[in-house]
């Protein structure tokens, strides 16, 4: 079993990121793997970062006072403690991206990306909710690992609103 474990994560590194390249080439309209954006983009999604870095700092500081201060949910949280403010990180950065339009590049196509982030949504709402509805949520006094999935999943959804609301202040904006 050991040796499966320790077989199985590299493989699926390698997988993830053939699939990650896959997808890059897939969303963007001239089939590279780069996305290209203009000097606006550019300095924009720098205060994404920083913004996005900043939450994820926050977040870690509020998870360690937590872990610190109550060793009961540290040890419910186990990886979560780890995921969880990544992940807050992540959507505070995708979202001011979003909303400065510095997310999508000059060479994305938003169909296409929409379509991909789709099928990455309802991959990792499955690969979460299948084995929580078996097993539940708890495993051994921890959150079970495919929690993460389920967190993942959420995230992705909470990225297709925002493009979609973001789409109709465009739309209503570009009527006006």
């Amino acid at each position: 079993m050991n040796s499966f474990a320790s077989f199985g994560l590299p493989v699926g590194i390698m997988v993830g990121l053939v699939l990650v390249v896959i997808f890059l080439k897939y969303i963007n309209r001239d089939k590279k793997i780069k996305t290209e954006y203009d000097e606006r983009q550019k300095i924009a999604r720098g205060r994404s970062y920083m913004y996005g870095f900043y939450a994820l700092v926050i977040s870690n500081v509020i998870m360690l006072v937590v872990g610190a201060t109550n060793d009961e949910i540290k040890r419910i949280l186990g990886m979560n403690a780890f995921f969880a403010p990544l992940m807050i990180g992540i959507i505070v950065q995708i979202s001011h991206a979003i909303f400065n339009d510095c997310y999508m590049g000059l060479n994305n196509n938003l169909t296409r990306y929409m379509v991909v982030m789709t099928f990455i949504s309802i991959f990792n709402l499955v690969c979460g909710i299948v084995p929580l509805v078996k097993d539940g949520f708890i495993q051994n006094g921890k959150l079970y690992i495919p929690f993460i999935n389920l967190e993942a999943g959420v995230m992705f959804i909470i990225i297709c609103i925002e493009m979609g609301i973001k789409k109709a202040i465009d739309k209503r904006e570009d009527e006006e």
